[in-house]
């Protein structure tokens, strides 16, 4: 008999060897999203702070607050896309670091 098709030792080395590889791709998806999320972030952060120089040469006055781009239609939120915090000091915008500190 001359059969055509493959043993199972075979197939079962196919599946180790695309487990293994996908083992070794996850990891590294998932650190990419993380950074192209904070790359997108900053590069909002740059345009609030290129509306900020827009409404400043609109109204010789820097805004109160990123809330007033908003309602005046610069920009469309006050946080980056993915949820993180813009803020505004002195007339710059910037991405909010959380910084935590321990009491003793």
């Amino acid at each position: 008999m001359n059969q055509k098709g493959f043993t199972l030792t075979e197939l079962m080395i196919v599946l180790i060897v695309i487990s293994g590889l996908m083992f070794l791709i996850i990891p590294n998806i998932s650190n990419t999203k993380e950074s192209l999320d904070h790359k997108s972030c900053e590069a909002y952060v740059e345009l609030v702070n290129t509306q900020i120089q827009a409404y400043v040469i609109d109204h010789n006055m820097l805004p109160s607050d990123l809330q007033t781009l908003v309602d005046e239609n610069y920009i469309k939120s006050t946080t980056c896309f993915d949820g993180t915090s813009i803020s505004y000091i002195d007339g710059v915008a910037s991405i909010t670091t959380e910084t935590t500190t321990t009491s003793q």
